[in-house]
Parts: structure tokens; C-alpha cells; sequence
């Protein structure tokens, strides 16, 4: 993702370093030379910098869609009634107390906990083992009361030690005897603990979070513990405890025919293979760096569906930025938007589709580097005036002609 981001930033900053230390090292006689050196330098310096400039400087796209009337079907019909209609999942995350309760009980038929679930929000003293369950709760209460389904996030995830593991965890594995055992011993008891808290009330559960590194598992005190077998004995606990639960596997894949995309098919298929209680595969849907190919996309969850699981995209948010050099960035979002939705729904096997965000005033990667740096991100279907944006308007009509159908 680094490189993705920054890679001509970073060749640049080689090419300085790398003329400087030619300048500083050549031989003082050959004045010529190194005075053409530090020229070199100075220019490469100077471009790099009016590049930066011109990478992070704000940029602000027209607004065109404001100018489109809206059909009075689409105004009084929200997407949650067509998705009702086909019996498909559209979904939002959210959190306790969110501004948007009242719009997202319209809206949606489904959501997840952005936060609330994880391991670093509800395991608040992993040295005794104190669990604080009282804003999950009160989010899993909110959906019971008005007939949402809650999809459960999540309970095993390597990366990012505090939020989604204890960091207390990597102590108890360095000191034990046997880390293998040890860390059966935490999985065990941390899925059963928060599994059995929401027995019969979550429906469905990412048991394992993004568990690639690339083209092999992420290296985590769980793989390095365990390998593969994390994974396994992960989704194995988690049909004992709740065995009505549909287990899921979630990933952010970016490119589907590529080496990661293609590793994770061959690991779906040897957890298949070995007997894994596995049910789904959540296909986060993200797009950070990279305008998803929906063609792959589409190829990606026959390939899934072929195994005999289903599918679901869990994270959905597409970069307004990544369509700046369109006409219309907004209407290409949108269209963006609609294209995943409608590869989901032309599929038997995906099941539906979450969001990962409800405003554009108030989206994560507005807060989070190196996303905060190069803007505008906007990756919501609402505006930051609660405007429903061509996003919105691409979902309804994918929803409404999967009705019509």
C-alpha cells in the first residue's frame, strides 16, 4: 500500500540521496563533475517538491449531480425496501450513538460494528481477562429492536497489535513453552467468551479477519504460532460455540487475478480441503489505491461460489480521488458503486453488500494517514450535507431492476 501511495515520491527521494552521496564522495578534482552533481540534485530537489505541492495540494470536483432531479420513486422508496423485496442484505456500519441511527434503521436491513466488536474495544484488561460489553450491546440491542440483522466483526485478526489483539498476547507467546498450545488456549477462550455472549443474536461472525500478507499469511503472533492451523482451529471453535452462526473469512483483495487474489483461492480451497467449517467469504471491497476491475470481480465470486460458499462484499467505500481523471468524478463513483452492487446481485452466491461509511463529513480515511493527505477522499454514497450522491442513486437502481427482474 506504501508503495502504491508514494512509489514516484519514493524513486525521487532515491535519485536525491543517491546524487548527493555521488557529490559528497567524488573526487574533489573533478570540479566539473561534481558541480554538475549538485545541479542535478537541486533540480531533482526543486521537482520533487512541486510535485508534492501538486499531489497534496486540496482539489475540489463539480458537484454536477446536485443539478439532477431526483425521481419521485426513488425519493420515497429507500433501498432497504428493494432489498426486502429480493430478500439481499444491504448494510452499514456504524457505532453506539451514531447521528445516523434514524436514517440508517430507513435505509438498511443489516449492519456490523465498525469498531465495537474487535478484540481492542471489547477485551479491556487481557491480564484478567475483563471484558466491557456495554457498547456492543447497546448496538446489537438497537438492531434487534428494529429488525436488522448484525453481522459480527470481528473475533480473530492478526494485525494492528491493541485493536485487534492484546498486546498483552505477544508477551504470554514469547514466554510460553509451547506457543502452539499457549495460543490454542487464547483463541479458545477469547471466541467462546465473546461467541457465547452473542449466542443466537448475531447471525453471521468474521471469524478470521485478513489473514494474507500478500501471497502468503500475514506473519502474526497467530500464524507464527500456528500457520495455517490458526485458521482451522479458529472456525472449528466457532461452530461448537454456535453452530446456527454462518462463519465468514473476510480479505481485502484489490487485485482478484493477481498473486494474492489467486493465493487465497488456494487457501480457501486446502481450509475446504481439510474439513474447515467454513460458510462464506467476505470480499471487503475497499478501493484505497486501485479502481477495482468489476469483470474480475464479477469472475472472483463464481470462482468462491464454485467452492460451495457464499459471498458477501462487507466493506464497501470507493475514493472519490481515484476518478479524477474522469469528467465527472462524482458520476463515476457512482458508477462504481452500482457496478459492485449489480455483480453481487447477478450471483446466486453473494448474499449482499455492506457499506463502510455513511457521510462523507465524517469518513475514516479522512482521519487516517496516508488517506488524510490526498484528498478529497468522499467514498460515501451521502455527501457532507447528507445529499444523496450518484452513489446512492447507482445501488437504488441496481436494487430496483434486480426487483424488476
Amino acid at each position: 500500500m506504501i508503495w502504491q501511495l508514494f512509489c514516484t515520491h519514493i524513486v525521487l527521494a532515491s535519485i536525491i540521496l543517491l546524487l548527493f552521496l555521488s557529490w559528497l564522495f567524488w573526487p574533489c578534482k573533478h570540479k566539473s563533475i561534481r558541480k554538475g552533481l549538485i545541479r542535478t540534485c537541486g533540480i531533482t530537489l526543486l521537482g520533487s517538491i512541486l510535485l508534492a505541492l501538486y499531489t497534496y495540494w486540496p482539489r475540489a470536483y463539480d458537484k454536477k449531480y446536485l443539478d439532477n432531479t431526483l425521481s419521485v420513486e426513488l425519493e420515497q422508496t429507500p433501498i432497504k425496501q428493494l432489498a426486502d423485496s429480493i430478500e439481499f442484505y444491504i448494510g452499514m456500519a456504524t457505532s453506539p450513538d451514531s447521528p445516523y441511527e434514524e436514517l440508517i434503521v430507513t435505509e438498511f436491513n443489516s449492519i456490523v460494528a465498525e469498531n465495537h466488536f474487535k478484540p481492542g474495544q471489547l477485551l479491556v484488561d487481557a491480564a484478567n481477562w475483563k471484558f466491557d460489553f456495554s457498547k456492543a450491546d447497546q448496538l446489537m440491542d438497537h438492531a434487534e429492536v428494529n429488525g436488522l440483522r448484525m453481522r459480527g466483526h470481528t473475533l480473530i485478526w492478526g494485525k494492528f497489535a491493541g485493536m485487534t489483539f492484546p498486546k498483552q498476547w505477544i508477551d504470554v507467546i514469547d514466554a510460553a513453552e509451547d506457543p502452539k498450545t499457549t495460543m490454542k488456549g487464547l483463541i479458545k477462550r477469547y471466541i467462546e467468551t465473546v461467541m457465547g455472549h452473542y449466542q443466537g443474536r448475531v447471525m453471521s461472525w468474521d471469524v478470521v479477519n485478513e489473514p494474507m500478507g500478500g501471497e502468503d499469511l500475514f506473519p502474526s503472533i497467530f500464524s507464527n504460532s500456528m500457520g495455517e492451523e490458526y485458521i482451522d482451529y479458529a472456525f472449528q471453535i466457532a461452530r461448537e460455540v454456535d453452530p446456527a452462526c454462518s462463519l465468514f473469512l473476510n480479505e481485502q483483495i484489490i487485485d482478484y487475478q493477481g498473486p494474492k487474489g489467486q493465493a487465497f483461492l488456494g487457501l480457501l480451497k486446502r481450509l475446504l480441503d481439510r474439513g474447515v467449517p467454513i460458510d462464506g467469504v467476505g470480499l471487503q471491497c475497499h478501493h484505497l489505491n486501485d479502481i477495482h476491475d468489476i469483470d474480475a470481480l464479477k469472475g472472483y465470486i463464481r470462482s468462491i461460489g464454485a467452492m460451495g460458499l457464499n459471498v458477501e462484499i462487507t466493506e464497501l467505500d470507493v475514493r472519490l480521488l481515484l476518478f479524477r481523471g474522469k469528467e465527472d468524478p462524482y458520476q463515476a463513483q457512482g458508477d462504481q458503486f452500482r457496478n459492485v452492487v449489480k455483480v453481487c446481485l447477478d450471483d446466486p452466491a453473494c448474499k449482499g453488500v455492506t457499506l463502510w461509511g455513511v457521510s462523507d463529513g465524517a469518513n475514516w480515511m479522512d482521519a487516517v494517514p496516508p488517506f488524510q493527505w490526498k484528498s478529497p477522499n468522499a467514498p460515501n454514497i451521502w455527501d457532507e450535507d447528507m445529499r444523496k450522491k450518484p452513489g446512492y442513486v447507482g445501488i437504488w437502481k441496481a436494487l430496483h431492476d434486480a426487483q424488476a427482474q
